[in-house]
Protein backbone atom coordinates (compact mmCIF):
# COMPACT_ATOMS: atom_id res chain seq x y z
CA UNK A 1 0.00 0.00 0.00
CA UNK A 2 2.25 2.53 1.13
CA UNK A 3 4.66 1.46 -1.85
CA UNK A 4 1.62 3.12 -3.93
CA UNK A 5 1.22 6.05 -2.32
CA UNK A 6 4.56 7.47 -2.20
CA UNK A 7 5.93 6.34 -5.54
CA UNK A 8 5.55 10.05 -6.06
CA UNK A 9 6.67 11.17 -2.86
CA UNK A 10 9.28 14.03 -2.76
CA UNK A 11 10.06 15.71 0.45
CA UNK A 12 12.76 18.01 1.48
CA UNK A 13 14.86 18.60 4.60
CA UNK A 14 14.80 22.10 5.12
CA UNK A 15 17.88 22.20 7.94
CA UNK A 16 20.03 20.76 5.45
CA UNK A 17 19.33 22.51 1.83
CA UNK A 18 19.20 25.94 3.31
CA UNK A 19 22.84 25.32 4.64
CA UNK A 20 23.83 25.17 1.25
CA UNK A 21 26.62 26.97 -0.26
CA UNK A 22 24.24 27.76 -3.31
CA UNK A 23 22.81 31.15 -3.59
CA UNK A 24 20.12 29.84 -6.28
CA UNK A 25 19.16 27.33 -4.34
CA UNK A 26 18.71 28.30 -1.02
CA UNK A 27 16.77 31.10 -2.86
CA UNK A 28 14.60 28.46 -3.90
CA UNK A 29 13.96 26.65 -0.81
CA UNK A 30 13.40 29.52 1.01
CA UNK A 31 10.54 30.98 -1.43
CA UNK A 32 9.43 27.59 -0.19
CA UNK A 33 8.85 28.02 3.15
CA UNK A 34 7.33 31.86 2.11
CA UNK A 35 4.77 30.13 0.13
CA UNK A 36 3.37 28.32 3.04
CA UNK A 37 4.75 24.64 1.80
CA UNK A 38 7.20 23.93 4.18
CA UNK A 39 5.24 21.71 6.61
CA UNK A 40 3.79 20.14 3.95
CA UNK A 41 7.06 19.33 2.01
CA UNK A 42 9.29 18.66 5.29
CA UNK A 43 10.31 15.02 5.74
CA UNK A 44 10.05 13.00 8.33
CA UNK A 45 11.89 10.23 7.58
CA UNK A 46 9.47 7.82 7.97
CA UNK A 47 5.70 6.33 7.95
CA UNK A 48 3.19 4.68 9.68
CA UNK A 49 2.79 2.10 6.95
CA UNK A 50 -0.57 -0.31 8.12
CA UNK A 51 -2.14 3.32 9.67
CA UNK A 52 -2.09 5.04 6.42
CA UNK A 53 -3.58 1.49 4.51
CA UNK A 54 -6.64 1.47 7.39
CA UNK A 55 -7.02 5.35 6.61
CA UNK A 56 -7.63 4.69 3.15
CA UNK A 57 -9.12 1.42 3.33
CA UNK A 58 -12.41 2.43 5.07
CA UNK A 59 -12.27 6.41 3.99
CA UNK A 60 -15.51 8.24 2.84
CA UNK A 61 -16.34 11.83 1.40
CA UNK A 62 -19.76 12.92 3.37
CA UNK A 63 -20.56 16.57 3.40
CA UNK A 64 -17.25 18.07 2.64
CA UNK A 65 -15.26 15.90 5.39
CA UNK A 66 -12.69 12.77 5.49
CA UNK A 67 -14.22 10.03 7.93
CA UNK A 68 -12.16 7.28 8.30
CA UNK A 69 -10.94 5.32 11.50
CA UNK A 70 -7.38 4.40 12.61
CA UNK A 71 -6.04 2.46 15.92
CA UNK A 72 -10.20 2.76 17.14
CA UNK A 73 -10.56 6.15 16.73
CA UNK A 74 -13.43 7.84 14.44
CA UNK A 75 -11.40 10.70 12.94
CA UNK A 76 -13.66 12.84 10.30
CA UNK A 77 -10.88 15.65 8.44
CA UNK A 78 -11.94 19.07 7.44
CA UNK A 79 -10.32 21.45 5.34
CA UNK A 80 -9.62 23.44 8.25
CA UNK A 81 -7.98 20.60 10.34
CA UNK A 82 -5.59 19.58 7.10
CA UNK A 83 -4.48 23.08 6.40
CA UNK A 84 -3.85 23.92 10.65
CA UNK A 85 -1.91 20.47 10.94
CA UNK A 86 0.61 21.49 7.90
CA UNK A 87 0.54 25.25 8.41
CA UNK A 88 -0.79 26.10 5.39
CA UNK A 89 -2.71 29.53 4.12
CA UNK A 90 -6.60 29.02 3.76
CA UNK A 91 -7.03 32.26 1.42
CA UNK A 92 -5.90 32.80 -1.94
CA UNK A 93 -6.16 31.07 -5.39
CA UNK A 94 -7.55 27.47 -6.01
CA UNK A 95 -6.49 28.13 -9.82
CA UNK A 96 -4.52 29.81 -11.95
CA UNK A 97 -6.55 30.17 -15.80
CA UNK A 98 -6.92 33.72 -14.71
CA UNK A 99 -4.47 35.04 -12.85
CA UNK A 100 -3.78 38.89 -14.45
CA UNK A 101 -1.13 39.18 -16.84
CA UNK A 102 0.76 42.06 -14.06
CA UNK A 103 1.02 39.20 -11.82
CA UNK A 104 2.51 36.93 -14.06
CA UNK A 105 5.30 39.35 -15.06
CA UNK A 106 5.60 40.28 -11.41
CA UNK A 107 6.45 36.56 -10.32
CA UNK A 108 8.18 35.92 -13.41
CA UNK A 109 10.81 39.31 -12.71
CA UNK A 110 10.57 37.89 -9.01
CA UNK A 111 11.81 34.36 -9.71
CA UNK A 112 14.35 35.03 -12.58
CA UNK A 113 16.98 37.06 -9.95
CA UNK A 114 17.93 39.55 -12.90
CA UNK A 115 16.41 42.21 -15.03
CA UNK A 116 14.89 39.99 -17.39
CA UNK A 117 12.13 38.19 -16.39
CA UNK A 118 12.11 34.43 -16.51
CA UNK A 119 10.54 32.92 -19.62
CA UNK A 120 8.90 29.77 -19.37
CA UNK A 121 10.84 27.58 -22.29
CA UNK A 122 9.33 25.10 -24.57
CA UNK A 123 12.16 22.74 -23.74
CA UNK A 124 13.15 21.47 -19.58
CA UNK A 125 16.67 21.28 -21.17
CA UNK A 126 16.63 24.91 -21.67
CA UNK A 127 15.44 25.47 -17.57
CA UNK A 128 17.42 27.04 -14.78
CA UNK A 129 18.26 24.04 -12.54
CA UNK A 130 16.69 26.25 -10.01
CA UNK A 131 13.49 25.82 -11.52
CA UNK A 132 13.62 22.19 -13.13
CA UNK A 133 14.13 21.46 -9.55
CA UNK A 134 11.54 23.65 -7.82
CA UNK A 135 9.11 22.05 -10.48
CA UNK A 136 10.05 18.62 -9.55
CA UNK A 137 9.19 19.50 -5.92
CA UNK A 138 5.70 21.42 -6.11
CA UNK A 139 4.80 19.58 -9.39
CA UNK A 140 1.87 18.68 -7.71
CA UNK A 141 0.66 20.84 -4.44
CA UNK A 142 -0.55 24.20 -3.89
CA UNK A 143 -2.36 26.06 -1.44
CA UNK A 144 -4.41 24.54 1.25
CA UNK A 145 -7.57 23.65 -0.52
CA UNK A 146 -5.80 22.88 -3.99
CA UNK A 147 -3.91 20.28 -1.34
CA UNK A 148 -7.45 18.93 0.79
CA UNK A 149 -9.07 18.38 -2.75
CA UNK A 150 -5.99 16.17 -4.05
CA UNK A 151 -6.70 14.45 -0.98
CA UNK A 152 -10.43 13.64 -0.88
CA UNK A 153 -9.96 12.73 -4.71
CA UNK A 154 -7.42 9.94 -3.49
CA UNK A 155 -10.26 9.46 -1.14
CA UNK A 156 -12.98 8.68 -4.05
CA UNK A 157 -10.85 7.18 -6.47
CA UNK A 158 -8.58 4.61 -5.11
CA UNK A 159 -6.21 4.75 -8.98
CA UNK A 160 -5.05 8.11 -7.65
CA UNK A 161 -3.71 7.30 -4.67
CA UNK A 162 0.03 6.83 -6.68
CA UNK A 163 0.11 11.00 -5.63
CA UNK A 164 1.84 10.47 -2.94
CA UNK A 165 0.57 11.64 0.62
CA UNK A 166 1.51 8.85 2.84
CA UNK A 167 4.06 10.87 5.03
CA UNK A 168 1.28 13.59 5.43
CA UNK A 169 -1.01 11.23 6.58
CA UNK A 170 1.56 9.78 9.15
CA UNK A 171 1.82 13.41 10.08
CA UNK A 172 -1.97 13.98 10.35
CA UNK A 173 -2.41 10.88 12.33
CA UNK A 174 0.08 11.22 14.92
CA UNK A 175 -1.00 14.69 15.40
CA UNK A 176 -4.62 13.86 15.14
CA UNK A 177 -5.62 10.38 16.38
CA UNK A 178 -2.78 10.24 19.14
CA UNK A 179 -3.06 6.62 19.35
CA UNK A 180 -0.52 3.70 18.76
CA UNK A 181 -0.18 3.69 15.09
CA UNK A 182 1.62 0.43 14.87
CA UNK A 183 5.18 0.41 13.01
CA UNK A 184 6.80 3.10 11.16
CA UNK A 185 8.71 2.44 7.87
CA UNK A 186 11.68 4.17 7.11
CA UNK A 187 11.23 6.44 3.70
CA UNK A 188 13.68 6.00 1.20
CA UNK A 189 16.60 8.71 0.82
CA UNK A 190 15.81 8.93 -2.66
CA UNK A 191 12.82 10.12 -1.47
CA UNK A 192 14.12 13.32 0.53
CA UNK A 193 16.45 16.14 -0.84
CA UNK A 194 19.21 17.02 1.21
CA UNK A 195 22.32 19.57 0.41
CA UNK A 196 23.92 16.14 -1.07
CA UNK A 197 21.36 15.12 -3.57
CA UNK A 198 20.69 18.48 -4.83
CA UNK A 199 24.34 18.62 -5.18
CA UNK A 200 23.46 15.09 -7.29
CA UNK A 201 21.06 16.66 -9.46
CA UNK A 202 23.04 20.40 -9.97
CA UNK A 203 26.33 17.94 -11.08
CA UNK A 204 24.18 15.52 -13.50
CA UNK A 205 22.45 18.81 -15.43
CA UNK A 206 25.47 20.78 -15.39
CA UNK A 207 25.30 21.06 -19.24
CA UNK A 208 21.56 22.38 -19.22
CA UNK A 209 22.22 25.80 -20.28
CA UNK A 210 19.51 28.93 -19.43
CA UNK A 211 17.36 29.42 -22.51
CA UNK A 212 18.90 33.70 -22.23
CA UNK A 213 21.97 32.53 -21.91
CA UNK A 214 22.28 30.34 -24.70
CA UNK A 215 20.29 33.20 -27.15
CA UNK A 216 23.29 35.91 -25.84
CA UNK A 217 25.49 32.91 -26.96
CA UNK A 218 24.52 32.51 -30.28
CA UNK A 219 23.41 36.20 -31.06
CA UNK A 220 27.36 36.84 -29.97
CA UNK A 221 28.43 33.87 -32.08
CA UNK A 222 26.37 35.47 -35.39
CA UNK A 223 27.66 38.86 -34.64
CA UNK A 224 31.48 37.74 -34.34
CA UNK A 225 30.29 35.79 -37.98
CA UNK A 226 29.36 38.53 -39.33
CA UNK A 227 32.12 41.17 -38.19
CA UNK A 228 34.64 38.14 -39.82
CA UNK A 229 35.92 37.27 -36.59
Amino acid sequence: MVVSLSVNTLHVNFESVLAMDHSGMVSMFKTLETTGLKGFLTATGSVYEAAVGKFFAIAKVIAGLIVTSVANRKLALSKEMFAETFGLPTEGMVGFLDIPKETLSEVRSLFSGSDVPFRVPIKKKETKIEFILLNDIVAKVNWAQILFNTLVAMVNNPSRRSLGYAVQISIMLGKLVKADLGESVKLHPQKVRTDKSVVTYIKKNLKVTPSCESRNHTEDTASNIEGGE
